[in-house]
């Protein structure tokens, strides 16, 4: 399997391939299979005992994820299979890719859920104004038509 980035293996920042060492670490980067898999925090509970923060493509979910990772915050990431009734979301709304949830701890849901919006507000607070046609996604340039109240390829909706 071909990457288009490398890792370093201590803590884990990804590089392009044109990058050999780590900036942090001084250590050789790896490509993404050679590192060991991180293990499971123990004891954390599965998916239907914990609360979804964000439902979202892969970029949305490293975001996320990463933030969370910072903080502190134990988290589970897994593909979301659940139907629209269950609470997920239709793929169709970012293109038919495979979406994933970030889920956290009850306890942790209000803490992950303030870092959510200082990630994406940039995105809620960039509303498109009502195009008149050749007008594009602010979050994605996907063109929009006149009439779209959100963004048919990344989902952005429009205030």
């Amino acid at each position: 399997m071909a990457y288009d980035f490398l890792v370093c293996p201590s803590c884990r920042d990804e590089f392009t391939l044109s990058v050999l060492e780590c900036a942090s670490c001084g250590v050789a980067l790896v490509t993404p299979h050679s590192l060991p898999p991180e293990p499971e925090p123990e004891d954390f509970p599965e998916v239907s005992a914990l609360e979804c923060v964000r439902v979202g493509p892969l970029p949305w979910t490293r975001a996320i994820s990463d933030a969370l990772t910072q903080v502190g915050i134990a988290h589970r990431v897994e593909p979301d299979t659940r139907s629209v009734e269950e609470g997920g979301i239709d793929p169709k709304r970012f293109g038919g890719e495979t979406l994933y949830g970030t889920w956290v701890l009850p306890a942790d849901l209000e803490a992950a859920r303030v870092i959510d919006r200082e990630i994406f507000a940039l995105f809620e607070a960039e509303a498109a104004p009502i195009s008149s046609g050749g007008e594009a996604c602010p979050a994605c340039d996907t063109p929009l038509t006149g009439d779209a109240l959100e963004c048919s390829s990344c989902g952005l909706v429009f205030g």
